[in-house]
């Protein structure tokens, strides 16, 4: 088994652990009674909390062995649902959740793309494809099975089940321990050029509209978390078969801002769409022009040559949370409307396309 495909079985099965409830995270608080206001504080505090784990996470994994840090990490990430089952909605536990949460979550996440990037070989559109073939397809198993089980049975049993599924996923990475190499974290020799620093923080309007979405849908379009996992897994479907027929074909690079503007259209058109049945037909196209997005930017998250992986991925991982943690507060202090938020998010995506357009990414 090569080091590409055990990383991809880790992908999957972690994948499918951290997702089978968190992309419902915003429906559930709203449940408890949270307003969109308080949600837009809970991801501030979230991504705020974030930035500081990616530094101590990463720090971590050059001091003691990466599977360690996934074992805590998985811990604290089960423990945050089990306690939002067990929440009183006040804004003490919104902050303590946001905690629990930023800890549990991006302490994997700085593991997942150093890994990604020690992994990836001379063939990098094609392994950076592979691995968007696993992640949709977890994305397509997680959501449903999320909904399906908390609606049915409790959110008690998916964390039960989060956790197993997150110690399962490590086991494939026994036997990868020489990926990592201890660094010393040093950032003078890692710079960006203005475009691909603007690009970085211009995604991020793409990543808050699809961390919203599933509120979206469920204010708007249909009041069932279960719908809202049909919609991600004919998004998945979509992706994976993006990923797979075109991705090789299509010069992604050469015609994003094109594509780019297509895809602003789509979600326009999203907007403004309430029957469910034609909802699902635009979650195909989405699910089509977001992964040529997400092909574009994973391969620019992970092209470093010759670098300070750790130095590196603290400093981008750091653009990305406090760009989020700065827009949610915006969001929070503005108190701005739901729908405004997205359309907002579309205008920054539509730039992120001309940011991209006009330069390719190096790092010096």
């Amino acid at each position: 088994m090569t080091k590409t495909l055990k990383y991809n079985i880790f992908i999957l099965i972690s994948t499918i652990a951290r997702n089978i409830i968190e992309v419902f995270s915003s429906v559930f608080l709203y449940k408890l009674g949270y307003s969109i206001k308080d949600i837009m504080l809970f991801y501030f505090l979230l991504y705020l909390i974030s930035a500081f784990t990616n530094v101590i996470s990463i720090y971590l994994i050059n001091k003691i062995n990466y599977k360690y840090v996934l074992v805590i990490s998985s811990l604290i990430y089960s423990y945050a649902f089990y306690f939002l089952n067990n929440m009183t909605p006040n804004l003490f536990s919104l902050i303590i959740f946001s905690i629990l949460l930023g800890l549990g979550s991006y302490s994997y996440h700085s593991i997942r793309h150093y890994m990604a990037i020690k992994v990836i070989d001379k063939n990098k559109r094609i392994d950076i494809g592979n691995i968007l073939i696993f992640t949709y397809i977890a994305y397509m198993i997680s959501s449903y099975i999320g909904a399906f089980i908390s609606n049915r049975f409790g959110l008690i049993y998916v964390v039960i089940i989060i956790f197993i599924l997150s110690i399962l996923g490590i086991i494939p990475l026994i036997t990868l321990d020489n990926l990592i190499n201890r660094e010393k974290i040093k950032f003078n020799n890692i710079t960006f050029n203005k475009h691909k620093l603007l690009f970085f923080i211009f995604e991020q309007f793409k990543v808050i509209f699809l961390i919203l979405q599933p509120l979206y849908l469920y204010l708007y379009v249909e009041k069932n978390m279960e719908y809202i996992g049909l919609f991600n897994i004919i998004m998945g479907l979509s992706s994976i078969i993006f990923v797979y027929f075109f991705v090789r074909k299509i010069k992604v690079n050469k015609y994003f801002w094109l594509l780019n503007i297509i895809f602003c259209i789509i979600l326009i058109l999203k907007l403004n769409i309430s029957n469910n049945f034609i909802m699902l037909m635009i979650a195909f196209l989405e699910g089509l022009f977001s992964r040529m997005y997400e092909v574009v930017s994973t391969e620019n998250l992970y092209d470093i040559k010759n670098g300070n992986v750790s130095s590196y991925l603290i400093i981008v991982e750091l653009i990305f949370c406090f760009t989020n943690s700065i827009l949610y507060l915006i969001f929070y202090i503005f108190n701005i409307n739901i729908n405004i938020i997205m359309y907002i998010c579309i205008g920054g995506i539509l730039i992120s396309g001309f940011v991209r357009y006009k330069n390719a990414f190096k790092i010096n």
